[in-house]
């Protein structure tokens, strides 16, 4: 038949955001004033340089043809000067991609084959099981608890299973718990990546979203450069997730593998978007550090008003989530659902993050201030009328 979807598509869950945003237009064409607390990326404008600078090279024609697959030297020099100024440490080398889910989501290709095994931790971005799976290879996954601060627990990885896996993919602070890990958390999986011959992924998104301790970069530890990938983004901490500008450093073998990979699905970013990146990345370090203390507050602020719900929660280390645990671990994605269609908030239901987020559901602190007090205003009436 003409246009047969892929047998491959059979395999994945509908990409639940996608679903969330096609629920909250139809919620918002019955009338209903929609609170979006569902989605990640961030509200604050970008840094301001960093817009201008995009501006005046997108006004000149010189600037619409092909760039260099490498990125250009000055976007090269910043990456490399912003690890150094944070991190201490100076990769040797960079791909630029186009938003850090697609590299993420592509790196199964570029160094995995059809069946071999990939440890995921769960709960965790969809996206990351979803191409695991479309890759044709077989997902062990490392659940991530509560009670042990969502940090991983590599001694419950079998010993069969380290011994043939490829990737280990990690990702602190968490999307979506909130969760951070502190520096020897990182030191012993860099150790056990080491002994077990395993390439971690590490999905370094929110690295400067940090509330109650300094950012970490795995490639800041020794012995790291032999044995992590690390991919970091504009889109969280620089407000600039449309511009969908993204950079993977670390491993050189991997690294080359997938720049290579990337050759084939991407022509180069856009040349006024890597030099606002260049801009945002020298000069943004007290833009990012006022967006942290917005978010720190919101985080106090939410905080506040669900313990006066009586809601149990742990506040989150970093990035821009509260993980919340429905009473009894009822049905989250029922639960998200009535509360779009009824009240108008957005949730995401943690079941979207693996059968370890089942019962539980993610709220983002992306919304001013004003917009969370009535969001939570309304979760708390339909709590106390629905008993969750």
């Amino acid at each position: 038949m003409a246009g047969k979807p892929s047998r491959r598509l059979d395999a994945v869950e509908p990409y639940i955001f996608a679903e969330i945003a096609a629920r909250r237009t139809a919620a918002a064409a019955r009338g209903l004033e929609i609170i979006d607390l569902g989605r990640g990326g961030p509200d604050y404008p970008p840094h301001l340089e960093a817009m201008e600078e995009l501006a005046v090279e997108a006004a000149d024609p010189a600037n619409y043809g092909y760039t260099s697959y490498a990125g250009s030297p000055d976007f090269q020099r910043a990456v490399a000067d912003w690890y150094e100024r944070h991190f201490a440490v100076r990769p040797a080398g960079t791909v630029p991609l186009s938003g850090s889910k697609g590299g993420l989501s592509r790196v199964f290709m570029a160094l995995c084959d059809p069946g071999d095994t990939v440890i995921l931790p769960e709960p965790a971005f969809p996206s990351y099981r979803s191409a695991a799976v479309l890759a044709g290879l077989e997902i062990h996954p490392l659940v991530l608890r509560p009670q042990n601060g969502w940090r991983p627990l590599l001694t419950e990885i079998p010993d069969d299973v380290a011994e043939r896996a490829r990737l280990l993919y990690l990702n602190y602070p968490t999307n979506p718990t909130g969760a951070t890990v502190e520096r020897g958390d990182l030191e012993g999986v860099v150790a056990w990546a080491a002994e077990h011959d395993v390439l971690i992924v590490y999905d370094n998104a929110y690295n400067l979203l940090v509330f109650d301790g300094p950012p970490l970069s795995i490639l800041s530890l020794p012995g790291a450069a032999e044995v992590a990938l690390e991919f970091h983004t504009l889109s969280k901490a620089y407000g600039m997730a449309g511009l969908r500008a993204a950079y993977a450093c670390g491993q050189s073998t991997a690294l080359d593998a997938l720049r290579k990979i990337e050759l084939y699905h991407q022509a180069g970013l856009f040349g006024p978007a890597l030099d606002a990146c260049s801009v945002a990345l020298d000069q943004g370090d007290d833009y990012v550090a006022g967006n942290v203390e917005i978010l720190r507050r919101r985080r106090e602020l939410v905080s506040g008003r669900l313990d006066a719900m009586g809601w149990e929660h742990t506040s989150p280390g970093g990035a821009a989530y509260f993980f919340l645990r429905l009473d009894g671990d009822g049905d989250d994605s029922a639960f998200c659902r009535e509360l779009l269609d009824t009240r108008g908030v957005v949730l995401t239901p943690g079941s979207a993050f693996g059968a370890a987020g089942a019962g539980w559901v993610r709220l983002a602190l992306t919304r001013p201030a004003a917009e969370l007090e009535t969001a939570l205003e309304r979760i708390a009436r339909f709590r106390d009328e629905h008993g969750a």
